[in-house]
């Protein structure tokens, strides 16, 4: 829906823990919503989201909660978890869930050592940031 939608960007690559990026997107009067999405590392079906946030006239700044998408069983097996860490194939098993939800982190089920993966509360900070252009 191109109408719909004024800007997208992406990144190049991962980014881990503690580390962060700068995005510049564009806005346009008719376009003052932001969303904002992204898998976290170490997961199966858990991301990261914020949705039709209005866009500041200034700056603010956000704290991201986690999202389990209830899609796949949430077994904590590197097996299950795709990406640089596990290099898992993920199961694509349904958890019976079916819906999105609070993520709750590690739970000390599986591989996943939990006093060095776990995660509670919000996840990303993002801060958006108004630059006028002359």
């Amino acid at each position: 829906m191109p109408s719909k939608v004024n800007d997208i960007v992406t990144t190049a690559g991962l980014l881990g823990p503690g580390e962060s990026l700068t995005l510049t997107i564009e806005n346009r009067p008719a376009f003052s919503r932001f969303n904002f999405a992204a898998m976290l590392i170490l997961t199966n079906d858990t991301f990261v989201a914020l949705n039709n946030i209005r866009l500041p006239k200034r700056s603010e700044a956000l704290l991201a909660n986690a999202y389990d998408a209830g899609s796949e069983v949430n077994d904590e097996l590197c097996a299950s978890i795709p990406g640089p860490f596990c290099m898992g194939a993920g199961s694509g098993v349904d958890d019976s869930k079916g819906f999105v939800h609070i993520a709750n982190g590690i739970a000390d089920i599986g591989d996943l050592d939990p006093e060095t993966f776990d995660w509670r509360g919000p996840v990303a900070r993002v801060v958006i940031k108004c630059v006028h252009s002359h």
